[in-house]
């Protein structure tokens, strides 16, 4: 992990987790790759939009934002398939890895 990043950030902790059941590292479907793609880039608007860069900060406030609307409309995340919601979480996961906030 990159000097810094504390271990209690919701990056860490949600790609270590969201790891064990989704394809972070290595090749991936083409489906699931154009999947995480579309979600990377849509974070990614969602948060330049609004004049901020894209850093741990501004991407774990995203995650803490989306993660309250899932819980405010009763998501489950033992869903069996990859529901939007998560590849949703999977690609801010993956944003994390890329972008060196998380490895």
């Amino acid at each position: 992990m990159p000097r810094g990043t504390s271990v209690r950030h919701p990056l860490a902790g949600l790609t270590r987790d969201f790891h064990k059941i989704g394809p972070l590292d290595g090749p991936i479907d083409p489906w699931m790759c154009s999947e995480l793609d579309q979600h990377a880039a849509q974070v990614c608007e969602g948060i330049t939009s609004s004049g901020s860069g894209i850093n741990a900060r501004t991407l774990g406030t995203y995650l803490h934002g989306f993660l309250d609307g899932c819980l405010e409309r009763g998501w489950d995340s033992e869903a069996v398939e990859y529901d939007w919601e998560t590849l949703r979480i999977l690609a801010i996961c993956r944003l994390a890895k890329d972008r060196g906030f998380v490895r």
